[in-house]
Parts: C-alpha cells; structure tokens; sequence
C-alpha cells in the first residue's frame, strides 16, 4: 500500500493521550487489511472530527465529489418528507437521495482517515442490501455494570447457539458488546430483523432482571438494553477494527469468548495496532463458514410463539 501524504498530520486528534491526525492515519494504514473484509461492500457511514475531539464532530453518509472513483457510490432515495425535513442550511433544498460510500480497496480506508474520518459504520447487508450476512445483537449495559454486560454477552451466545448459530463477541470500544453471527446471505433483511426482534424479546423475557427491550436509558432499572434496531436495513454497526471518537482512542475489536472475562469493551486502543494486526481474527474465521440461517429463523419462531410473546410495534421517540 503506497503511503499517504497526511494533511495536517501534526494535528493532535486525541487530546487525552497525544494521538495525532497522522497516528490515525497511520493506525489505519496498519490495519486496512483486517478492516476491508468487514466493510467492503457494505454502505458507509463516517463519523469525522476534522479539527480534532476537541472540536465539532459529526456522522457523514453522502459522498463529497472530491472522493476517488474507486469509492463506490449507492444511492438511496429519500421520502418526500425526509426530504422536507434535511434542509440545506443556506435554505435551499436538501437532495433527494443520500449517497453512501462503499468501499473495495484497503487503500481507501487511511484515505478516509486523511479526511478525519475517525470511526467507520456499515450495514449487516453487502449490496444490494436485499439479504443480510450478519446478525448483530447490541448490548448496551449501565454505566459500570461490566459484569452484567458480560453475562448478558454469554447468555446471548448460548440462546443463539440453542437455535442454531454460532457467534463472536466484539468489543465495542464503548460501553458493551456486540454478539455477532455470520449468517449465509439467504433470508430477506425483513425477515432477519423481525427474527432479531423476537430474539431479543426472548432473551428479555428469559432474564427479566438483567436484560431489556426498552430504548430509553431512564426507564431500563439498571438492565442491559438488547439492540436489535441494528439489523434494520440501512442501520449500522461500528466496523471491526475501527477507532472510537473517545478520548483514548479505543478500538472496536473481535474477540475469542475464552477472552470476554479477562478483555473490556474499551480494552484495545490506537497504541495496539501492532498487536491487533498479529492477532487472530475469530470473527472473520466465523465468517469464512457462515451458518443458514433459514433454521435459526424457524426455530426463533417455534420458540417466541411457545413463550406466548407478542411482537411489539417500536417507536424509539415513544419507547
């Protein structure tokens, strides 16, 4: 990979620990290679803090013209309202599609950095986005329970191993986890995120105490919130491998389960590149086998139907 000439590589991005624009540029350099499997192909949503932590940050989902062709270009038309409601802020109209960056080569990875790209988001579908590959659960403890994040994390991993598939953890760089399923790209993204749905509702009935389906954070009691919204078409998850907008540079990083009790969620940072580059990469071995997930659908099905469960409407503005 030919190296970049970093603009403003200078520029401290972490303030916390130091880290500049040009470490960033550099961590992505190192680890393209392990990213690209899990984005390529997949719509990108960048969250870039140009001037740094210190200054504004925000999600990028359209491509600027100035990005090289080799960034693929996927346009998704916007609703009539959503229209309406992204208004341009000199007053003029918002464009009626949003076009998201897909991306093909490790090169273009540290290019974005170079653009202050800092955390990298994609979907659990590849184009056409018609049938996911991935199912995601989102585990989103209160602040200092890691303990029952983690637990929460294992019961995940053995429900969704009962019905059929296996999984890997990964640390999100944040707060919690994320159990991860590699699945054959078979079943419609519909169908993939109501089984997610009811899976969710499953482990939330099962474990009342510790895990919950309720979106707002005032109103979980203490449990850990089981996301299922990130298996929604166009929803995202952070990228493996990707840095956090956090003040130490945390990384998101695949896991084995025999390391979940001894690894925090923000256990990895910039300063280990080398070693995520060394490490194995459990989540990638996964997806090399992907399970069908046409049984595990079947079998979340027979089993949210002998729970006697109902599937609930979701509003996030009202939940």
């Amino acid at each position: 990979m030919t190296r970049l000439e970093v603009s403003h590589a200078e520029r401290v991005v972490f303030p916390e620990i130091g880290r500049t624009k040009g470490d960033v540029v550099a961590y992505y350099e190192r680890l393209a290679g392990r990213i690209l499997p899990h984005v390529a192909g997949r719509p990108l949503s960048i969250r870039r803090y140009p001037k740094g932590l210190d200054g504004p940050g925000f999600f990028q989902k359209n491509v600027p013209p100035h990005y090289p062709s080799s960034i693929e270009r996927f346009a998704v038309p916007r609703s009539a309202e959503a229209t309406k409601r992204h208004r341009r802020k000199d007053g003029g109209a918002a464009p009626d599609a949003t076009v998201y960056p897909v991306l093909a080569r490790a090169e273009d990875i540290p290019y974005l950095a170079n653009q202050g790209a800092i955390e990298l988001h994609v979907t659990t579908a590849r184009l056409p986005l018609e049938q996911p590959d991935r199912i995601v659960l989102d585990l989103d403890p209160p602040p200092g329970a890691l303990p029952l994040v983690r637990r929460a994390a294992l019961v995940a991993r053995d429900r969704m191993g009962e019905l059929g598939l296996p999984t890997a953890p990964l640390a999100t760089g944040s707060k919690g986890f994320h159990v991860v399923a590699p699945i054959v790209p078979s079943v419609d993204a519909w169908t993939i995120a109501t089984t997610t749905q009811k899976l969710a509702a499953l482990l939330a009935a099962e474990h009342p105490d510790e895990m919950t389906l309720v979106f707002r954070v005032a109103k979980r009691e203490g449990r850990v919130f089981v996301d299922w919204l990130r298996n929604r078409t166009l929803s995202t998850v952070v990228a493996p491998y990707s840095l956090r907008a956090r003040p130490r540079a945390t990384v998101a990083a695949p896991l084995r389960w025999t390391e979940l009790e001894r690894t925090p969620p923000d256990g990895f940072g910039i300063d280990d590149a080398g070693a995520l580059a060394g490490r194995p990469d459990p989540l990638a071995e996964l997806a090399a086998a992907p399970a069908d997930p046409a049984p595990f659908v079947a079998a979340v099905d027979a089993a949210f139907a002998r729970a006697g469960l109902e599937l609930e409407s979701f509003d996030r503005f009202r939940s």
